[in-house]
């Protein structure tokens, strides 16, 4: 299968990295996967998914949204507001291209989250798969040590591991990313989605606990799915046995879904 690493322009002149993904045999079908908060398109968990989802006839796309990674842009331009616009310019770029019948979005923890909120938004998403979303971060959440440290200093700091490698990056993340967030309310949105949506929660995640995951579930629409998978962790990236297992059940899903 070949894989495209490309720019994706936006109106402010800057650019979005992805990586395509396509099948052998060419289809209608396209697949948008959106990584978590920070994260990036090339931590194994999105890699491999994109790979399974190729053979499965989606052209997949993975991308870092602006501001992360390999991105343009700065910290400060990373922002839930700023991550929808990216899904729309990368889903614009592709049709470009090529017209899709079937579009799915997913992704894991925040992209979770943003396939949610993008899909409330835009009716050619026909599928969406989000991995271990969070819910919205509640008042009482909010007067915890994180948020109001965060305030009083103005910045929160975030680290992250480089694939294939032992050193690490970070983020410097304002405050006004906070006060945009607390703008989007996943459960409300979910309301809003009537194509098939698949939730995935992990019975060890302590990140995006299964029982918020559920929350979410039972708030959206038919037709839906509820996948528990037991001896899963938030961190599921870092094990390709687990990373099998996440898959097999998303790819077992939407064949029967």
């Amino acid at each position: 299968m070949k894989t495209e690493k490309v720019k994706i322009p936006i109106k402010t002149k800057k650019n979005i990295a992805a990586a395509i993904h396509y099948p052998e045999i060419e289809t209608d079908k396209l697949a948008v996967l959106c990584p978590g908060n920070l994260d990036t398109k090339d931590y194994n968990h999105l890699i491999k998914l994109a790979e399974t989802l190729s053979k499965e006839g989606y052209t997949t796309v993975r991308f870092d949204p602006l501001g992360t990674w390999e991105s343009d842009g700065q910290d400060a331009d990373y922002s839930v507001s700023r991550y929808l616009k990216d899904v729309a310019s990368v889903l614009d770029f592709m049709l470009s291209r090529k017209s899709y019948k079937t579009i799915l979005l997913g992704g894991h923890s925040r992209g979770g989250e943003i396939s949610i909120l993008y899909a409330a938004q835009d009716p050619r998403i026909s599928i969406v798969v989000p991995i271990m979303p969070p819910t919205p971060i509640s008042a009482e959440e909010l007067k915890g040590d994180k948020y109001t440290n965060w305030k009083k200093q103005g910045f929160y700091l975030s680290t992250r591991d480089i694939p294939g490698s032992s050193e690490t990056k970070s983020f410097k993340l304002p405050y006004d990313h906070l006060t945009d967030r607390l703008k989007f309310n996943s459960i409300q949105a979910v309301k809003k989605i009537h194509t098939p949506i698949i939730f995935v929660a992990g019975e060890l995640d302590k990140v995006c606990l299964p029982e918020e995951v559920k929350i979410l579930f039972d708030n959206a629409n038919e037709p839906k799915r509820y996948l528990f998978l037991r001896g899963i962790g938030h961190g599921y990236r870092r094990s390709v046995a687990e990373i099998d297992i996440v898959n097999a059940e998303i790819l077992k899903t939407l064949q029967i879904l």
